[in-house]
């Protein structure tokens, strides 16, 4: 619909002059022998500003058409179709040509053509060439070719050719390791971190011609292609990938149905493992290694019931948490991951609860199994409850921590029915709980511990460090929540807002926005460790970028919005758009190269011999 639409748009309003294409015949031969096939192609030049159409069109246009008139025996086979690139006007987006393009092919010559002749091939060729408006472009062309013993090459021609069929895209199975559909979208899976490569649509109608965002990994890159509107679920992928500096490959994969709840369990799981190395989870490291350590000597079985009630406390903590931003999603709120921190009286009470755990591992005071329980990682006495609950503490201290693929799963699964995104959450709770469960259940571990002593008791003052450090984080984000709103330093960081990134991509800008919030610590460490890197903030300080920060610390539900528009339901999120291009998604944990890459600034990449 939307390319009859563009079409008829494009035909209706057409400028008086025409003529802006010029269009010849070019050939790698001057002589052909008898049974050959050679090389030649159409060649279009365009004025400037003009452009013609790929084989694909996209929502607007019409490919080049060639109609030959040959002697007998003659053959042609139909146009290669060299990379393309994408052309956007307004709400249309196509592919085409500027500048100009060789279309090749190859032409055959009949085993019964008599050496000594000349044969006249003639074409009759049809093309779109479009500026603000289009005309139809049309012209007769012919290409004299001798026939003799010996075929002759034409150098200029067959280089012009050669450089042609350089630009046609192959297939390369290495190139893309899957294509899933999650429910929505088509994940066209990139081996390789490739923020800038671009999908084109082999075929009309299956697919959106928008550029598809890409969603940025260490090791490999995700491009969420929508379908065509109106269109069914695709079967395949098929079309060109293009990465700047690289060849051009043709893609062709069958699209996986049915496994992304699978993938997404087990992204949430890989997640809720790499939880445990966040910053946030450190005061509770201390908690877990004396609830460790006090089980020297312990049995196994007793062991195992601890691990399984410390387990069941985590996974039923995310539970709830899904629970909670379930029943916002059915009231119409938008709620992410860290909502709790949103709120000054939760923090408060965080606050106070990190502190009191540092002064009874102090031993200032000492409490009853509960509070012990969560404060000091409970010893076997304690009973089950205790280590339900310290479990449960574990999920609150993570609250403020982005994993590597959470923020995908997570995102992902809150746009999902309410079973399957209890069931990632769930993998989430088991993939946080595991490696301390699966440690404390270990027979050959748990005789080799040490057996409880004095000697705790100073182990226990050191650990008190990490939780006062907690509470005194805290207190700051409690104070970003109370006090007034700390504006955007002005220069490099400008406060975010939709208008103001529209505003910047109307100029030709590249946008670079950082979703972040005081009391996330995986923003924080980003911040500090690439953000705030000289080489980052020279790419950011360029005059073709624009950064903006979108502060979540409190509750936005334009920034909530925002979020769920791009499949996420926390921070951090980072999104660069380059100039006239759509969105890159940079993983939670950020290194100076991606964000280089992105901008579109990384310096050469050094070679593997």
């Amino acid at each position: 619909m939307m390319r009859t639409l563009g079409l008829l748009l494009t035909l209706a309003v057409a400028p008086a002059r025409a003529g802006m294409v010029d269009a010849s015949l070019v050939s790698a031969r001057t002589a052909v022998r008898p049974g050959e096939t050679f090389d030649a192609g159409l060649k279009l030049v365009m004025r400037d500003g003009w452009h013609v159409y790929w084989e694909n069109p996209g929502d607007a246009g019409l490919a080049p058409k060639i109609k030959w008139t040959f002697p007998p025996g003659w053959s042609a086979e139909p146009f290669e179709w060299p990379a393309p690139v994408r052309l956007v006007a307004g709400p249309l987006t196509s592919f085409g040509y500027e500048h100009d393009v060789i279309l090749p092919l190859r032409l055959s010559v009949p085993t019964g053509a008599k050496p000594g002749t000349r044969a006249r091939l003639a074409a009759k060729v049809d093309w779109l060439e479009c500026k603000d408006a289009c005309v139809p472009g049309k012209a007769r062309l012919t290409l004299g070719v001798a026939v003799a013993a010996d075929s002759k090459m034409d150098a200029a021609g067959a280089d012009a050719v050669e450089q042609a069929r350089a630009r046609v895209p192959r297939l390369d199975p290495a190139a893309a390791s899957g294509a899933l559909w999650d429910g929505t979208r088509v994940r066209l899976r990139l081996n390789g971190r490739e923020p800038l490569a671009e999908f084109f649509p082999e075929e009309p109608g299956v697919f959106a011609n928008e550029r598809a965002p890409a969603s940025v990994a260490p090791d490999a890159t995700e491009l969420m292609l929508a379908p065509d509107s109106g269109a069914g679920t695709p079967a395949r992928v098929l079309g060109v990938l293009v990465v700047p500096g690289r060849p051009a490959v043709e893609i062709d994969l069958p699209v996986r149905m049915g496994a992304a709840l699978t993938r997404f369990l087990l992204l949430a799981f890989g997640g809720g493992l790499l939880l445990n190395l966040m910053p946030c989870v450190f005061p509770v490291l201390a908690v877990k290694a004396l609830g460790l350590l006090s089980r020297g000597g312990e049995s196994p079985a007793a062991a195992r019931r601890h691990a399984a009630a410390y387990a069941a406390g985590v996974i039923l903590s995310c539970e709830a948490l899904a629970g909670v931003l379930l029943g916002a999603r059915a009231a119409g709120t938008a709620l992410g991951w860290g909502f709790p921190l949103q709120s000054p009286w939760t923090v408060a009470a965080l606050t106070a609860l990190f502190f009191a755990a540092g002064l009874n591992l102090l031993g200032v005071f000492e409490v009853g199994g509960g509070l012990m329980g969560v404060g000091s990682g409970l010893s076997a006495r304690q009973g089950m409850g205790g280590s339900f609950f310290s479990g449960v503490f574990a999920m609150v201290a993570a609250a403020p921590c982005t994993a590597p693929f959470m923020g995908a799963a997570l995102g992902w699964a809150l746009t999902r029915p309410a079973a399957e995104a209890l069931a990632t959450f769930g993998a989430l709770g088991a993939g946080a709980a595991a490696p301390y469960a699966l440690l404390t259940s270990w027979p050959a571990l748990l005789r080799r511990l040490p057996r409880p002593g004095a000697w705790m008791e100073t182990l226990k003052k050191i650990f008190a460090l990490p939780m006062f450090a907690t509470s005194a984080w805290l207190a700051w984000v409690l104070w970003r929540l109370v006090a007034a709103p700390v504006p955007v330093a002005g220069g490099l960081w400008k406060p975010w807002t939709p208008q103001a990134v529209d505003s910047a991509r109307a100029a030709g800008l590249t946008t670079f926005v950082d979703y972040s919030a005081a009391w996330c610590l995986t923003c924080q460490v980003n911040e500090r460790g690439v953000l705030a890197s000289r080489a980052v903030r020279a790419a950011l300080s360029r005059p073709d970028v624009a950064a903006f920060r979108a502060d979540w610390t409190a509750r936005d539900p334009l920034i909530a919005a925002e979020l769920a528009r791009y499949g996420r339901d926390g921070v951090p999120l980072y999104v660069v758009r380059p100039r006239g291009g759509e969105p890159v998604l940079l993983p939670e944990l950020l290194t100076q190269r991606e964000v280089l890459d992105a901008l579109g600034s990384a310096p050469p990449a050094p070679e593997h011999r």
